[in-house]
């Protein structure tokens, strides 16, 4: 047989190789397990389940007047000082805290983690006595703010 540098043709002319029963068996169990998992995820998933679950951030809408709520951390230390929590000061996102509403509403004493966090980072300031998670919901008329605003307290925990 010619070697393909014998003769001159260029190895990428040469027809592509078939892919074995064996190769396309496994492509298809694999795209039909992925489309389960989607199906799946779909249908009952959460947003926990991403990829394979829905995603629905983006996905849904309110209704023009709803209210806006954004959740806030805070620390009050001994003397009465507040300070709420920001990534600078404790290294806590405000994602972190929406994301962890519903555990802190059940159990408040996990609010102490957040005090550790503040602790973490400011050893030269006052130890916080309590910790608060906070939400601000801001009024929306003609799907524009108001400037009106009630804030509601999910949780409290004092430090111990």
């Amino acid at each position: 047989m010619a070697d393909a540098v014998e003769t001159g043709a260029d190895p990428r002319d040469a027809p592509p190789e078939r892919l074995g029963r064996r190769g396309l068996t496994a492509r298809l169990v694999a795209t039909a397990v992925g489309l389960a998992l989607l199906l799946g995820g779909t249908l009952v998933g959460t947003d926990d389940d991403f990829p394979f679950g829905p995603f629905r951030m983006f996905a849904t809408t309110d209704k023009w007047s709803a209210p806006i709520s954004i959740a806030r951390a805070e620390v009050t230390d001994a003397a009465g000082h507040t300070v709420e929590l920001t990534p600078g000061n404790s290294g806590v996102r405000r994602a972190e805290v929406e994301g962890q509403l519903a555990r802190f509403r059940a159990e408040p004493r996990l609010l102490t983690g957040l005090a550790d966090a503040y602790r973490a980072h400011n050893p030269d300031r006052p130890a916080p006595r309590s910790v608060a998670v906070v939400l601000r919901h801001h009024q929306i008329s003609r799907s524009g703010p108001t400037g009106r605003y009630s804030d509601e307290v999910v949780a409290t925990w004092t430090v111990s």
